[in-house]
């Protein structure tokens, strides 16, 4: 099984809300995001999957939906809490849907700083 890794950033703010009632104040992050394809053979050149291609899809829905946004705002997020491991997932389901089988999607990785970061895998 090969993995293939794209990363790339978005800046964006968020607020959360904690489970005992109280908010945080709005701020935000310099996010970064991993995306994980599984190819479990190569093609005839030795490639999995084209990097570019990945990378195309993330980066388009990262600079689009995300990019200088208030989370809290967008839709599909502004629903729920928008925490990193919600938002990973959010990411997850969204690439998942534009990249049309052309891989399958292993992991959304999020970070909203280098030191603090999430990653979401569903179970198959």
């Amino acid at each position: 099984m090969y993995l293939i890794r794209v990363k790339d950033d978005f800046c964006a703010a968020h607020a959360l809300k904690w489970a005992d009632g109280s908010e945080e104040t709005m701020h935000g992050h310099n996010w970064k995001v991993e995306l994980v394809v599984e190819c479990p053979q190569l093609d005839e050149s030795g490639i999995g999957i084209d990097y570019l291609y990945v990378f195309e899809h993330l980066h388009k829905l990262l600079d689009e939906e995300l990019d200088h946004k208030n989370l809290n705002l967008i839709k599909g997020l502004k629903e729920i809490n928008p925490t990193s491991e919600l938002l990973a997932k959010w990411i997850f389901d969204k690439t998942s849907l534009s990249l049309n089988d052309a891989g399958k999607i292993k992991s959304v990785t999020v970070w909203e700083t280098d030191a603090f970061g999430v990653t979401y895998e569903p179970n198959y």
